[in-house]
């Protein structure tokens, strides 16, 4: 039975000892439902809806985030994916402005002209561990897709080393003329897609979205004032091996997981050292955060090739952190991110 002669209590008791004016009555039940309203909207406030959109673009999949507090999610998943697949169109293997410019080696563009400035930037600070004039190699090992994976021949790593490099790349100062010499075929594939997370990112942000993530293939871009939970990805196994915390920052990882083959007991993996042609040895993934994907990319696998020691401190000298897993499982990180990851790699789960 319920207390008080079996009757239920109103919520806001009306009866007292004096009646309240009509006007009087009005306004205080008016005030009470905006202060229940206030404290539903509060309410809603903080436990904003994320909403998820997947794509399979740039041979990997890319997923959108978004605490969509104005309803603007499906607008600016829209405007995400339309403008990831512009940059796809532009940047990627076929019929590409890429391709124009390695058949005519003359391009005006100034989003390609941004890029490859950015990408010989990268270049000469990491002393080579970053190069776009490895096309001709990479497709010789088959990671471009012109045929199955195998080893190149002794006369395919011979013709490559003699073109030109990097520096061989002339950006004329109207920002817009890009020409190389006979013979280099440049491949943005290490800055790529790191950039198309950063535009994805800005057409979210322009759609009205306050809040937001762009996953590409384990290149994050991250916006807003939410701090998200990322996991870094086991290089052995399936799980995560450290959660870091980021917040209107951008995250990528190289790894030799990633794409592979293995002949005779050798793994042979996609992220070749510039000065070799060859699969870069030392580490097992390279993790960078900096402020754009773009360069995030870049630098990751930068730091893949180099190493921490070589190029740790330069990477915190430019504001970024980053994180190394070693051959033999040890974990190195910049100051800031030794506090998330264990020191040494944990069995894969």
């Amino acid at each position: 039975m319920k207390k008080g002669g079996g009757k239920s209590r109103p919520l806001f008791p009306l009866t007292m000892e004096k009646p309240i004016p009509l006007l009087k009555k009005t306004i205080f039940i008016i005030f009470i439902l905006l202060l229940a309203l206030g404290v539903s909207i509060w309410h809603r406030a903080s436990l904003e809806e994320t909403r998820h959109a997947k794509i399979f673009i740039m041979d990997t999949f890319v997923e959108l985030m978004a605490e969509d507090s104005h309803g603007q999610a499906d607008a600016a998943f829209k405007d995400a994916i339309a403008e990831l697949r512009r940059v796809d169109s532009r940047l990627g293997y076929q019929n590409s402005l890429i391709d124009e410019l390695n058949s005519s080696h003359m391009l005006k563009d100034r989003e390609v002209y941004h890029l490859i400035r950015l990408s010989q930037e990268v270049h000469d600070a990491s002393s080579g561990g970053f190069s776009i004039t490895l096309r001709p190699i990479l497709d010789a090992w088959g990671f471009t897709g012109t045929h199955p994976y195998r080893l190149p021949t002794e006369d395919e790593f011979a013709a490559w080393k003699r073109l030109p490099s990097d520096h061989a790349i002339a950006l004329d100062p109207d920002g817009l003329t890009i020409q190389t010499p006979e013979g280099t075929r440049i491949d943005l594939g290490g800055i790529a897609k790191g950039y198309a997370a950063d535009r994805a990112a800005e057409a979210m942000k322009k759609a009205g979205v306050s809040n937001g993530l762009v996953n590409a293939g384990g290149d994050i871009a991250a916006f807003g004032e939410r701090t998200w939970k990322i996991g870094l990805r086991h290089p052995g196994g399936t799980g995560v091996f450290a959660t870091i915390p980021v917040r209107n920052r951008a995250v990528a990882t190289s790894g030799s997981y990633e794409r592979f083959f293995t002949v005779d007991g050798m793994r042979y993996h996609h992220i070749l050292d510039p000065a070799t042609g060859l699969p870069a040895r030392g580490l097992l993934s390279a993790t960078v955060l900096a402020d754009t994907c773009a360069e995030a990319d870049a630098w990751a696998t930068a730091l893949f090739v180099r190493g921490d020691e070589s190029l740790g401190e330069e990477l915190e000298k430019r504001g970024m952190d980053w994180i190394v897993i070693d051959q033999e499982g040890r974990v190195r990180a910049s100051e800031a991110l030794k506090e998330y990851c264990p020191d040494h790699l944990p069995a894969p789960r």
